[in-house]
């Protein structure tokens, strides 16, 4: 599900607007992707990567049917606990495919060289480790896990069995990230002392209220197993396709949408570790139909070095984007999780006009003329400040960008744009999010012991 951002066309709209005013603005075309840039050539049979994917729902739909488009790279089979996504995997790939309801089929042929698992988060961790110690690299969705300990557990296997571990939040795999990285490190925006990301959606589907399939059964779901390591309790249906909304099996606003907020910050920032504090307000306004998740969150988050301010709303839409703000102007990127673009404002920072607060008036007026003396441009040399628009290749899809990179890492062993470090840093400020919400107070991460404090 993609909130709705600023589109193309109001965009390109906003930056030919900034062209008439008072600052000068230029509009630049960013590069192709990483699939783009490659050169062009089929794979030959022993060159092609093979896949199965466990779980063929919402998320895993999309990413089946981008993986198979992809040049050398073909799905071999998937797993689905649900007859009618198993009927639907066969109708994305268009051919005969093996589906099975156990997943163990899949990490057991020697034909498969990787697996895509765009599970519910309760099933990450298993199924990473699982994959592991198969011998599969292996691509899982975000968040990377469930809870705060499973994270190091999935560290641990992908070590051990050399694997390559890959986290589905699509930002580092981004031209438009990569070009935000790029300016943050240059100093465009001088020093980053606030970054604010904001998204907002208003329909039923955008707050996981999902359309219960009319044939969802215990006859053609398997109940017992999609349950996994969480409560044993009767057939639901409603928490089968809805997941999202419970704690059982995912993690709320955090781990389906302050994820991607948090990728894009930590890619673009090079943060190396969980942020030291997070506080969260929030509250369950609209949804009143049995969740146990709210649907409006704000947490700030505190990096030691600068401050982080996340809101997201599942009852108003609004636009989604970035703000870094820094000491020399001001970086923002449109969109969250496919932008079209960027635009960098430049600030200079310094004062225009005397600063005299309440002084008196022969006293100011003496320091005023000197200012104006020591500082005042000479005529027609005035320094124009300028804003620059960044913006993607038309039609550009990141996600497909990313799994591309994961393909790419499991056939020349490079690695993985978005491992399991980074992605375990990640989940654990989701989670950091959701712990002080639940336990209203801040949540401190202690790095020694690798626990939550609260």
């Amino acid at each position: 599900m993609n909130p709705k951002g600023i589109s193309r066309r109001r965009f390109m709209k906003t930056t030919a607007g900034a062209a008439g005013a008072a600052w000068s603005a230029r509009s630049i075309a960013l590069g192709p992707g990483a699939l783009d840039a490659a050169p062009a050539k089929a794979a030959a049979p022993s060159d092609t990567v093979r896949f199965g994917i466990i779980g063929v729902g919402m998320r895993g739909a999309g990413l089946l049917a981008t993986s198979i488009r992809l040049p050398g790279v073909e799905c071999a089979g998937a797993a689905e606990l649900y007859d009618g996504r198993a009927t639907l995997a066969r109708e994305i790939v268009g051919q005969p495919l093996a589906v099975t309801r156990r997943y163990q089929d899949l990490l057991e042929r020697p034909d498969i060289d990787c697996i895509i698992a765009p599970s519910p988060d309760h099933w990450h961790k298993q199924l990473v480790v699982d994959c592991c110690r198969a011998g599969k690299d292996v691509y899982v969705e975000k968040p990377m896990t469930h809870r705060v300990e499973e994270g190091f557990e999935i560290i641990q296997a992908a070590r051990e069995h050399h694997r390559m571990v890959q986290v589905g939040s699509q930002e580092p795999s981004s031209v438009v990230y990569a070009k935000a990285k790029e300016l943050i490190a240059q100093g465009a925006i001088g020093k980053v002392c606030l970054i604010e990301a904001t998204m907002g959606r208003n329909d039923h589907c955008g707050a996981w209220w999902y359309t219960i399939p009319p044939d969802a059964s215990p006859q053609t779901i398997d109940w017992e197993t999609w349950l996994g390591s969480a409560p044993k309790r009767p057939f639901d249906a409603v928490r089968w396709a809805r997941w999202r909304c419970f704690q059982d099996y995912g993690e709320g606003i955090p781990g389906d949408l302050f994820i991607h907020h948090l990728t894009g910050i930590h890619y673009v920032m090079g943060v190396t570790a969980p942020p030291r504090r997070a506080f969260t307000q929030g509250g369950l306004y609209r949804w009143h139909d049995g969740r146990d998740v709210p649907d409006c969150m704000t947490t700030v988050y505190d990096y030691g070095d600068y401050s982080v301010s996340l809101r997201v709303t599942l009852n108003t839409e609004t636009e989604s984007g970035f703000r870094f703000l820094g000491d020399h102007g001001i970086l923002e990127v449109h969109g969250v999780e496919n932008p079209e673009g960027l635009t960098i404002t430049y600030q200079d920072g310094l004062d225009h006009s005397p600063c005299t607060p309440a002084w008196p008036n022969p006293m100011r007026q003496q320091y005023d003329r000197k200012w104006h003396e020591e500082h005042d441009p000479a005529p027609g040399t005035e320094k124009i400040m300028e804003s620059t628009n960044y913006y993607a290749p038309p039609d550009y899809d990141d996600t497909r960008d990313h799994l591309w990179n994961f393909f790419q890492s499991v056939k020349n062993r490079q690695p993985s744009v978005e491992d399991e470090e980074f992605g375990n840093n990640a989940a654990i400020a989701c989670h950091m999010a959701n712990e002080s919400y639940f336990h209203n107070r801040p949540a401190v991460w202690d790095a020694e012991s690798k626990r939550i404090r609260t």
